[in-house]
């Protein structure tokens, strides 16, 4: 099997629509570096309203043995607080460092997805083989 890419003799036609997808996926990587920005700024957004909300409402957790109690036990038992349980250990996981000294486990894979990303742009239907 050999190297998929290699230099072609293309028509204008085959240049034009090559310097379009190409173009294409430039503006794709621009755009989708505000994503991520997009998505945490949104968060802060949903984060501030829940904030809010549950300000307005009124408990009395001062008064109520926590420790033990069925309410707590219902909450944690519950599939949101089965989520929420899932969504602290896996913040916990990422906060981990890969190998001392190396970086937080959460920073390589946003950097790994970011890479391959960036990749696929770069090699998806850009050669004459099936990519």
């Amino acid at each position: 099997m050999s190297w998929p890419y290699h230099f072609v003799d293309l028509t204008q036609e085959e240049i034009i629509k090559r310097r379009i997808l190409l173009d294409r996926y430039g503006v794709y990587a621009q755009l989708s570096a505000l994503i991520p920005v997009l998505a945490f700024q949104l968060y802060r957004l949903g984060a501030w309203v829940y904030s809010q909300r549950k300000r307005t409402e009124v408990r009395y957790t001062a008064v109520l043995d926590t420790s033990g109690s069925p309410i707590q036990k219902q909450n944690r038992m519950s599939t949101s607080g089965g989520l929420a349980r899932r969504w602290r250990l896996a913040l916990w996981w990422l906060e981990g460092e890969v190998y001392p000294g190396w970086g937080l486990r959460g920073y390589w894979i946003a950097g790994l997805t970011w890479a391959s990303w960036l990749l696929f742009l770069a090699v998806h239907k850009t050669g004459v083989g099936k990519f």
